[in-house]
This record gives C-alpha cells, structure tokens and sequence, in this order.
C-alpha cells in the first residue's frame, strides 16, 4: 500500500516517463495490450490494478531504453523485489 506522498510521486513519474516516451495512448494501448482506459487509471493513479502499474512502469521503461532516452527515475517502482505479488503480462517483449 502506497502512502498518499508515494502515490503522488508514482503519479508524477509515470507521468513523465509517459511524455518522454511520445507515444500516443492508442500505440501505449496496443502494444502493451492493456485497454486505453487502464492505462489511463494507472498514469492518473485513479485506483488502478497493481499489475497494470508494473506492466505499463516496465513497458515505459523497456521503451524509453531501446529508443535511446532517458528513463525518469522511479522511487517505489524502482525495486522489482516490491512487485512479488503482483502478476502482469509483457507482450510487447516477446515481439
């Protein structure tokens, strides 16, 4: 359970990691294969599903990195070992 300070932090670098990105939500959407509306809960942090936040934290952080930019720092996504209880697909790895 995130506290109110780390859920605004969370807010505030998937956000930024989503603008560094320049990805339009239809693509985001697609390739994660996660519905518009999902991510959108997670970017917001508007009661999203955990493994949402996992999957649309590594799918940003897999793409910045193989485009070449830079990755704004995570605070609580930064440490996998936090994410053991949370299941999540990454389709967009297997392509």
């Amino acid at each position: 359970m995130l506290t109110p300070r780390e859920v605004q932090n969370t807010r505030q670098e998937l956000q930024e990691n989503f603008r560094r990105l320049g990805y339009d939500l239809d693509r985001v959407s697609q390739e994660a294969e996660l519905s518009k509306a999902a991510i959108q809960a997670v970017l917001t942090m508007d009661h999203p599903q955990p493994g949402d936040v996992w999957q649309v934290r590594d799918y940003l952080e897999d793409m910045l990195v193989q485009s070449g930019r830079a990755v704004y720092p995570w605070s609580k996504l930064a440490n996998h070992s936090a994410n053991r209880w949370f299941a999540y697909r990454t389709p967009w790895r297997g392509k």
